[in-house]
């Protein structure tokens, strides 16, 4: 060795299981073994005794006995990897198998090296076991830590009812640069962005970044002021001090930020909010900062409570949830065709509850996928009561952005159309609002798949929004729903009279079926009436009910 290297081990002889421990401690998600080939003694890491629930950290080769149990299919895969490895083939090559976790299979990736003895004979195998199901804390790509570290930190707020805030910065039109300039230019970007978010703060609050170009900031005892003068500091530098190979980058923002309350005591319920707030300040504040508590109506801590509870029974066993139906009736002869599925929720003490309470929040939670399958499954379950009564009876449901995004929509809707026995041209999806928001060519593609399947696509609240219009342009709907604001007062006001009459020949033009909504009463349905839609929904049929209250009205 260099006098250097003895410099280097001068006194760590007694130390160096120490020093090995101290290094394999120092990740959350990877075990280590060393092997002796000689003796057949394995040593296991603490964290592999921990994770593995293993009896000691010394324990002869094959003798384990943990409480992880490989899954059935990846048993030889395992053995034969190991086998492999031991006998010096396949050192640089990773081998991978599922291990039992509670109820669900984490996948592995092992990696092992040779030591060899002073013969050249294979003495020492050492093998790292990374566990793919815990996440990581580390983003490769920014270099800040994920989303799985801020949810720790969130509920150490609560847990501690510390005085914080955070704040959810979404960089807009992202998708747009990642078309023009490719993922790996994007990437660059987003760590600009980073490194830009670490300087403005200087140590005022800490970045994580979540998936795809959002981020979000924590901070400890700050004013509204405080953040509202955060975030014009990081608009300004994001929008004009960007630059990646000589190109300057633009970026644009919106935000939305949540001071957490003592009475908020759920993590996924304040992260909802916080989502929410970021929504409204992209789709109505023009990416102005949207502060939640001063936002939201209503705020209060009753209000809360009620939502929270509500999210739960969501991500449970949809406790609760009931479905009304409001009838669909066809202009020519003004009889019940079809219905619209609209969820309530209902428990005691707290009564009947409508969707505009809490269904904002749910939507932009992970469990709206389960919740709108649930809502699918009944709404296709009930629909048998009608199909003897009414030939070609047929039922639309409600489709949030956050269930179409999700891969396994689709095969959700064709498994739940098989479950139940439902036909595919019984059903028809209305794509609400913040599907708007999504990239048109992904859009294009899933019209096209669930036409393909003989299922209808209608655009719900058509004529609001900026987006409405362009999105009927490029895509083939089958149906037009006309939002119930141009049909207030509509008879004392020609501007409405026109929009609604253009929206309707715009879509004969088409072979569009129109509906319009929101029509109250006897008057207004003799008013409507000439402007010639193919259906009519609202109150002047009935107020949404059960669907045993909604055979009862076609009994009628």
């Amino acid at each position: 060795m260099t006098n250097i290297e003895n410099e280097f081990w001068e006194g760590m002889n007694g130390m160096f299981p120490d020093i090995i421990k101290a290094i394999t401690s120092l990740s959350s998600k990877s075990y280590v073994s060393i092997t002796n080939l000689k003796t057949g003694v394995t040593w296991w890491s603490q964290r592999a005794r921990d994770y593995f629930h293993l009896d000691d950290n010394y324990i002869i080769r094959g003798k384990e006995k943990g409480s992880k149990m490989i899954h059935p299919d990846d048993i030889d895969i395992f053995k034969q990897g190991f086998k492999d490895r031991v006998s010096g083939k396949k050192l640089d090559e990773p081998w991978e198998y599922r291990i039992l976790d509670g109820s669900t299979y984490n996948r592995f990736t092992a990696r092992a090296k040779m030591l060899y003895d002073s013969y050249g004979k294979p003495f020492i195998i050492v093998i790292r076991y990374n566990n793919s199901g815990i996440a990581d804390e580390i983003d490769s790509v920014t270099g800040l830590y994920t989303e799985a570290v801020l949810v720790k930190n969130i509920e150490d707020y609560v847990t501690n009812r510390r005085q914080s805030a955070l704040m959810k910065i979404g960089l807009d039109q992202f998708s747009h640069i990642n078309v023009m300039y490719g993922a790996a230019f994007s990437d660059k970007i987003l760590n600009c962005v980073a490194q830009s978010l670490i300087h403005v703060l200087n140590d005022a609050g800490f970045v994580y970044r979540l998936s795809g170009a959002k981020f979000v900031i924590t901070f400890d005892n700050i004013s509204r002021d405080e953040i509202h003068n955060i975030y014009n500091k990081i608009t300004d530098t994001l929008s004009n001090t960007i630059e990646v190979e000589g190109k300057r980058i633009p970026l644009k923002t919106s935000a939305g930020a949540i001071f957490i309350e003592p009475y908020m005591k759920e993590t996924n319920a304040i992260r909802s909010r916080l989502t929410y707030a970021l929504n409204h300040s992209r789709d109505e504040h023009h990416g102005e900062l949207v502060i939640f508590n001063d936002e939201a109506c209503e705020n209060n801590e009753n209000q809360f409570e009620l939502i929270s509870i509500i999210h739960q029974c969501a991500t449970k066993n949809f406790e609760g949830f009931r479905l009304f139906y409001q009838p669909i009736a066809d202009t020519k002869d003004d009889k019940i065709c079809g219905m619209e599925a609209l969820i309530r929720w209902q428990l005691e003490p707290y009564g009947l509850v409508s969707p505009g309470v809490f269904m904002e929040w749910i939507e932009e939670d992970p469990c709206i996928f389960d919740l709108g399958n649930w809502i699918l499954r009944t709404a296709l379950t009930d629909i048998k009561k009608m199909r003897d009564k009414i030939p070609g009876f047929f039922v639309n449901v409600n489709v949030a952005a956050a269930q179409l995004e999700r891969k396994e929509f689709r095969s959700s809707v064709l498994n739940i159309l098989k479950e139940t026995g439902a036909k595919p041209d019984e059903l028809c999806l209305e794509l609400t609002e913040r599907c708007r928001n999504l990239d048109i060519n992904f859009l294009r593609n899933e019209v096209a798949f669930f036409h393909s399947q003989g299922i209808k696509i209608a655009l719900d609240d058509f004529g609001t929004g900026n987006s409405s219009l362009s999105l009927a342009l490029e895509l083939p709907f089958d149906e037009l729903k006309v939002d119930m604001s141009f049909i207030r007062d509509i008879k004392n006001k020609p501007q409405n009279q026109a929009m609604v009459q253009s929206i309707v020949d715009y879509a004969k033009r088409t072979n569009t079926d129109t509906c319009i909504e929101g029509i109250e009463d006897e008057e207004v349905n003799d008013y409507i009436s000439q402007f010639g839609a193919t259906f009519h929904q609202g109150y002047f049929y009935s107020k949404p009910v059960p669907i045993d209250q909604f055979e009862k009205i076609i009994t009628q």
